[in-house]
């Protein structure tokens, strides 16, 4: 049967798509171990760390802030600072990468000879904005995997800010 993107993510514009805290296991992956696992580098890699991850039923969470100091924010826009979208949607995808890598390698930690996946994005399969994203916001990132095959993976990714969703996009990858 086929997940209804449309559906899902209509019913979780303002509640959580599940609870962080309730993760079987806890990380702790700051930036360094983040670069093993996918291939995004600053100042375009969008996630701080790692919090929880629950690879039996493809689930994950993290955390971002966004800085006061980023340049976006001199041009999107200057009297009122707003992240992009575009870069809110690039963050959830970046997290799902991080799913992807745990739930390929059937593990719950980074090993020290992990290597980025070898995907391409394919496309978006929907979004929704909800609040802004302000300088400063602190970000609870959570991404469930939806479909996996040999061909594509599918994910759903959500951004919170203080408990209230910002954010929530499904996207689909193509695994080379």
């Amino acid at each position: 049967m086929d997940f209804n993107y449309e559906s899902f993510l209509k019913t979780h514009r303002k509640k959580p798509i599940f609870d962080p805290d309730a993760l079987p296991v806890q990380l702790t992956a700051e930036k360094r171990g983040i670069e093993k696992i996918i291939p995004h580098r600053d100042p375009l890699l969008f996630i701080d760390s790692l919090t929880g991850i629950d690879v039996e039923n493809g689930k994950i969470a993290g955390r971002r802030t966004i800085p006061f100091s980023d340049p976006v924010f001199n041009g999107h826009f200057p009297e009122y600072p707003v992240y992009p979208g575009t870069f809110a949607v690039e963050m959830l995808g970046q997290i799902s990468l991080c799913l992807f890598y745990f739930v390929t390698n059937n593990s719950e930690k980074i090993e020290e000879d992990a290597e980025p996946a070898s995907v391409r994005a394919t496309r978006i399969l929907g979004s929704y904005f909800l609040q802004p994203i302000r300088p400063g916001d602190s970000l609870t990132l959570l991404a469930m995997q939806t479909e996996y095959d040999e061909f594509m993976a599918r994910a759903v990714g959500q951004a919170l800010v203080g408990g209230t969703v910002s954010c929530i996009t499904a996207g689909e990858v193509y695994l080379l």
